[in-house]
């Protein structure tokens, strides 16, 4: 008898004991790794009917509803785990299968539905609740979604995770005034007299940070283009801005479509396009199924824009487009994937953009761009793989950055070149018919791809992909008594030394009087001989990046440097030059190179480079020297000859699209008393500058850097500046930005206050723009206080904000300093925050790395 008691005993307290750990699965906040996965293999088939109440003021709350229905494959008595990442008090009712007793608990950001309410197969769960507005992007004329990556869930319950996709049936409760635009064509609008009720027809099957809608005082234009009409959503009031840019805008995704459509094979898998053109949107673009939203200001360009302007509008539609397969048709499993998305959005918008600028060289344009960017985070101590550990979804925002952005179309272009044009095409296109619809990841596409090669492309990947940083290559030789090389090896280690092996095709460059030669290599060790250049000449300079294709950090030998400082003018290649001022510049920041050196030599190069793609990149670098590589004092040595010298380039430039960077070049760095009031009388009478025209967004940006320099009409500039504009979304904007710039420190102290409140972040781009006033360097000894504050902000920044406004946020903070009582506070907050987050440590050490350089650089 006494045994079965402790038997039953026994039994009773493991059956509680399993009841209390049913699962593994620990409800944190966010959506767990662990979390996702176990859903993905219990919950299918999900459909989501919402309906939202959208309010004429923005002090009355939104009210939804939610109807969620899917399959469920039950598991062992699990209880089922929805996502609502808002209070406890925005919960109103959750009923299950049309029970109303009390189902479920709320746990960290979760709905626990407990597993007895729940059914083997088809389930469904209405919640009532308040919506939360952190995704919510409210005015007091217009509202637009924004949930990548995990944001839906901050305004309505869900499965909150890319493989879980589904369709959605919307209803909107909106002011009469306005219309609005979602996934699903328009089915119904009812009107009252107060309100009008949006129902629109079922989405496409998609990922819950693909789902969006937006609402508000648009107006919509409609074109139609053999068959297949789209439509934009917009509030641009200037109709001559409009009707300028109109056709260009439509004709440009009409071709983008049909070019996708074409190296696919797929016809545009998805019901309709609408895109929305909206004021200080975070984003360029951002790719929601069936309705794109972009930034206005990037849609309708100035009658003035370059060519430049252009085909960066051309590069962000083609991009958006081109997700339509690549990220929406075809996702990935898990953000820690996000990069293969936007690997093929900009490989694909790169080779859609050349019919539209046949005058214009590509491959420089790649060159000049991917490159630098790309080497200004994987040189640092901060930098990451392609492929990163995501733990948790709440963290997916700090994996966006020019790692997957600049870095991937370089790999993803070296690996064309491994495999052939057609043979990509070809594993692309059987990707997208398999996974249609569905999620896949990047061992899905390498075992596809690997089937058309010899290369063992996992192996190549684990470096490339999966490691983190880049390669240092080197090279030494050895010379006779006739200065003949007898001996040259290359070598190469991993910039940070640790260890690895960076496989890729290079080609060194020799020039001898002008005569180029070129010595294509696969570099797959780490020393090679090169017999082939054993007996030649010594050259005057060597580019062992002689293509501008290698990646990595290429170490130039003195001799090459002081050459080229002295006669690269003479150079014809355009490419060549480029390759050179890239190399250059890394010859500077690997500390062999001096900063007023390269700077006077960089002004020089402006005056005989007749190649327009080269000017941004020497622009570039002249203006990181300019703040951050020069103190106060060789700043204001150097400043009245180097601000002649560009008016006078300005003026003298044949081509206008020059003398426009130059001239934004030159608003950006102008320090004496001359050119202010120079600038001044420009922006007074609003008149052309040096033959230049300028745009009304030109004088805004010029009325913003004379109060920064504290021009002594300053109060008027302010006032006069607001009376101008018309716009009233663009007079929003810089009514907020003018208290960053303010010459009162209070001022600007409230405003650096003010910015501790999630509600005064809203428009990120605004932030953007104010911080980058309030810190700027000319600013560095009274902004310099803000500096630990901004970092102790900054999780809190992550968690609230979108995808790039961490990133944004260091920028312009750390990012404008370079300073050794800056660089101190970096070292001192995170010696003083031992278990801070591994993502976010790694982007602060990423944005402190020219401050860090700065410092080594002034103490030599």
């Amino acid at each position: 008898m006494r045994l079965y008691f402790y038997i039953t005993i026994l039994s009773v307290f493991l059956f509680f004991l399993s009841c209390n750990n049913k699962s593994n699965i620990e409800y944190e906040a966010g959506v767990s790794s662990d979390l996702a996965k176990h859903r993905k293999n219990i919950v299918s088939d999900i459909n989501y009917d919402l309906l939202f109440a959208i309010p004429d003021s923005l002090n009355k709350k939104i009210t939804g509803k939610a109807i969620i229905s899917f399959n469920l494959k039950k598991d062992d008595n699990e209880d089922l785990v929805l996502d609502f990442s808002a209070e406890k008090k925005s919960l109103k009712s959750v009923k299950i299968n049309n029970s109303k007793k009390k189902n479920y608990s709320f746990v960290n950001e979760h709905i626990i539905i407990k597993d007895k309410f729940l059914e083997e197969g088809f389930n469904k769960v209405e919640i009532e609740f308040t919506a939360g507005d952190n995704a919510l992007n409210r005015t007091s004329d217009y509202l637009y979604s924004m949930f990548v990556p995990d944001r839906a869930s901050t305004v309505f319950p869900c499965f909150d995770q890319p493989d879980l996709k589904a369709t959605f049936d919307l209803k909107l409760e909106i002011p009469n005034k306005w219309i609005a635009v979602s996934n699903g064509a328009v089915e119904e609008i009812n009107n009252t007299a107060t309100k009008k009720k949006y129902t629109f027809k079922k989405s496409p099957f998609i990922s819950t940070y693909l789902f969006a809608f937006a609402t508000g005082e648009f107006k919509k234009l409609t074109r139609t283009k053999n068959g297949r009409t789209l439509s934009l959503f917009h509030r641009e009031p200037d109709n001559e801005k409009v009707n300028l840019n109109i056709d260009d805008i439509f004709e440009l995704h009409f071709i983008a479509i049909e070019w996708m459509e074409k190296y696919t094979g797929i016809p545009y898998p998805f019901n309709k396009l609408d895109f929305v053109a909206i004021p200080s949107f975070q984003y360029r673009g951002m790719e929601h199924v069936d309705a794109i939203f972009y930034r206005s200001s990037m849609l309708f360009l100035p009658k003035s824009a370059s060519a430049n302007l252009k085909m960066q509008r051309a590069s962000m539609i083609t991009h958006e487009t081109s997700h339509m397969w690549f990220g929406d048709l075809v996702t990935m499993k898990w953000f820690d994937d996000v990069w293969l998305k936007e690997v093929f959005a900009n490989f694909f918008a790169e080779k859609m953009i050349q019919p539209f600028f046949p005058e214009i060289n590509q491959d420089l344009v790649f060159m000049n761009a991917r490159f630098p960017r790309a080497y200004s985070i994987d040189r640092t101590k901060g930098t990451t793989p392609i492929i990163q550990k995501l733990d948790n979804l709440k963290y997916a925002g700090t994996l966006y950055g020019r790692i997957i952005y600049d870095k991937a179309p370089i790999i993803m272009a070296k690996i064309e070149q491994m495999i052939g044009k057609d043979s990509l095409q070809e594993s692309l296109r059987e990707y997208l018919n398999t996974y249609e619809y569905g999620n896949a990841n990047w061992d899905d596409l390498i075992k596809i791809i690997d089937k058309r090669t010899t290369i063992n492309l996992n192996e190549w990947s684990k470096v490339w992909v999966e490691k983190a940083g880049m390669p240092h290559i080197s090279a030494t030789y050895e010379l006779d008594k006739n200065n003949i090389i007898s001996k040259f090896i290359i070598k190469q280690k991993a910039y940070d030394n640790s260890d690895g092996l960076w496989c890729q095709r290079i080609e060194i460059l020799a020039s001898k009087n002008g005569k180029i030669t070129k010595y294509p290599i696969y570099f797959d060790k780490n020393e090679m001989l090169i017999n082939d250049i054993a007996g030649t000449d010594k050259p005057d300079y060597f580019l062992l990046n002689g293509d501008g294709y290698g990646y990595g950090y290429f170490e130039m030998d003195t001799a090459s440097i002081n050459f080229l400082l002295n006669n690269l003018c003479e150079i014809k290649d355009s490419k060549i030059r480029a390759i050179s001022y890239i190399t250059l510049y890394q010859a500077l920041l690997n500390y062999k190179l001096k900063p007023n050196l390269l700077i006077n030599k960089i002004v020089g190069f402006l005056e005989t480079d007749n190649e327009n793609l080269n000017i941004p990149l020497l622009l570039d670098y002249f203006e990181q020297i300019w703040w951050y590589f020069l103190s106060k004092e060789e700043r204001m040595l150097l400043a009245e000859n180097i601000e002649n010298k560009l008016v006078k380039l300005i003026k003298n430039k044949k081509d206008k699209e020059a003398s426009m960077l130059i001239y934004s070049e030159l608003t950006a760095i102008f320090i004496t008393e001359n050119l202010t009031d120079k600038f001044f009388d420009t922006w007074k009478y609003e008149k052309d500058f040096e033959g230049l025209k300028l745009s009304k967004r030109d004088y805004i940006d010029l009325a913003f850097e004379l109060v920064l320099r504290e021009h002594p009409e300053t109060e008027n500039i302010i006032k006069e500046q607001l009376s101008r504009v018309k716009n009233p979304d663009v007079k929003k904007e810089i009514e907020f930005i003018f208290p960053a710039i303010s010459p009162k420190q209070e001022t600007r102290d409230l405003f650096f206050e003010s910015l501790k409140k999630v509600e005064n972040r809203q428009h990120e781009t605004w932030v953007n723009t104010a911080l980058n006033y309030l810190n700027h360097p000319l600013r560095a000894k009274h902004s310099i206080k803000y500096l630990n504050t901004s970092l102790e902000m900054l999780e809190e920044i992550q968690a609230s904000g979108d995808i790039f406004f961490p990133n944004n946020w260091l920028a312009k903070t750390i990012g404008k300093c370079n300073s050794p009582e800056a660089a101190q506070i970096v070292r001192d907050f995170l010696k003083n925050h031992p278990n801070y987050n591994q993502n976010l440590k790694l982007k602060i050490l990423q944005y402190s790395d020219i401050l860090f350089r700065a410092e080594k650089i002034f103490k030599n």
